[in-house]
């Protein structure tokens, strides 16, 4: 049950509203089991479901065919999270009464739980048509599908959640709002729905509505994560951008922890935009990434291996904008958010000058145990892998613009090429052993 103050979306529960339901459920039950019934359901309401599943196994000692608790056994074993044994006592259920609503919603969430996605989506098809509402229908059914790759489905599945709200304004759990929200966006990115910018604009609402307390922009920071995974359709960049905006022109993450990721979303449109942009070479491109990667506030540890490509291609780019400074100038003024995360590099490099900073970066890999040879040999392996790296190109890889597949160009050190290390061994006889 939710409650709206002042534009502000809060959950409350309301224990007289819900004792009231249960008296009048409840009062059409044999009185065998009323009282066991109404012990149970108030358990189930605090959480107790030890409490609640010893209720229901005394009350299946005086009545052992009742569909009632039956259900209610399968229900309270599926929240202790044993979907297993849950199945058969609602299967059970189910055949006693087979369109009870609330049955086969508890059954499809136990198959879906126990990967049975098939059976889960059976069983939900079968509860589509009840007009009642269940918080975790459209959650799990439109999981169900999607595990199943019948994304379309799903997404009209997430819709209608959403639609919900729309409509209604009232809300049993925020979390299950948002995560069919975040469903439904990506769908609609990845499928090239013409429905993207309308529910866009509907979860931008629902953003303004919603309280931002912690818990509520640790979902928003999951949510700019998740969806930045669809950035590989070009379509969604442009409304991604927007929703970005929003978020930080509003303040919604504000004195969060996660407050970060706002650069990084910037920063992540920006790397699919020059990497298609042709007046950016691979050179600048791996260079820009391997900043980004290792300098990223809230990433948490940097594998080593990156730490040591970013130096590497610092050492090249000494070397580098000494003939290409025009290009550092365009990615300053076109890719600002990318360009941000070099300015130290680029301060540090004018003081000392370029001989000074590769002399620098030397001292840093030299204090890496996997590099083992001279400094002399570490210098000059490193000249060599920038050679080879000048003559790569932006290589294809796969991505997706809605249904249609297409190549685009990107980046891969080749085993035969110098490792980006610096350590003269060829990349495959080096950091390319494991990949």
């Amino acid at each position: 049950m939710a409650e709206e103050t002042q534009g502000r979306i809060t959950v409350r529960s309301n224990i007289q509203d819900y004792m009231d339901e249960i008296d009048q459920y409840t009062a059409q039950l044999p009185l065998t089991i009323r009282e066991q019934m109404r012990q149970a359901l108030y358990l189930e309401y605090e959480g107790d479901y030890e409490g609640q599943e010893k209720l229901c196994r005394e009350m299946l000692e005086t009545d052992p065919a009742c569909p009632d608790v039956l259900s209610m056994l399968g229900r309270c074993l599926l929240s202790e999270g044993k979907a297993e044994e849950a199945v058969p006592y609602l299967e059970d259920a189910l055949r006693a009464e087979p369109a009870d609503f609330n049955t086969l919603v508890s059954l499809g969430q136990a198959y879906h739980s126990l990967g049975q996605y098939k059976q889960a989506v059976q069983t939900f098809e079968k509860a589509a048509a009840a007009p009642d509402y269940h918080p975790f229908f459209y959650t799990t059914y439109g999981d169900s599908l999607e595990k199943l790759g019948q994304r379309e489905k799903a997404r009209e599945i997430f819709r209608k959640e959403v639609t919900r709200w729309e409509e209604t304004r009232n809300i049993v759990s925020v979390d299950i709002l948002d995560g069919c929200f975040v469903r439904l966006l990506y769908l609609d990115a990845i499928l090239g729905a013409m429905e993207l910018t309308v529910d866009i604009g509907v979860y931008k609402r629902f953003l303004s509505a919603a309280e931002m307390d912690a818990a509520m922009q640790r979902r928003l920071a999951q949510n700019i994560s998740y969806l930045s995974t669809a950035l590989t359709v070009r379509t969604f960049r442009i409304p991604f951008r927007g929703l970005i905006r929003e978020v930080e022109e509003r303040g919604y993450l504000i004195g969060s922890e996660q407050y970060y990721i706002i650069e990084n979303a910037y920063r992540s449109v920006e790397s699919y935009e020059y990497h298609e942009d042709n007046a950016v070479s691979a050179m600048m491109e791996s260079f820009l990434s391997s900043e980004s990667r290792v300098s990223a506030t809230g990433a948490g540890e940097v594998d080593t291996n990156e730490k040591l490509t970013a130096l590497s291609y610092e050492w090249y780019m000494t070397r580098y904008i000494e003939n290409h400074g025009e290009e550092l100038l365009y990615v300053s003024e076109k890719y600002p958010h990318s360009y941000i995360r070099v300015v130290t590099f680029l301060d540090q490099l004018q003081q000392l000058g370029a001989p000074g900073m590769r002399s620098a970066i030397l001292d840093k890999l030299e204090t890496f145990d996997e590099i083992k040879v001279p400094r002399d040999a570490l210098e000059a392996g490193m000249e060599e892998a920038y050679q080879k790296a000048l003559t790569r190109k932006k290589e294809p890889v796969y991505l997706t613009e809605g249904n249609v597949t297409y190549k685009r160009s990107g980046k891969k050190i080749l085993p035969n090429d110098p490792c980006p290390c610096g350590s003269g061994k060829k990349y495959k006889k080096c950091h390319g052993r494991n990949a």
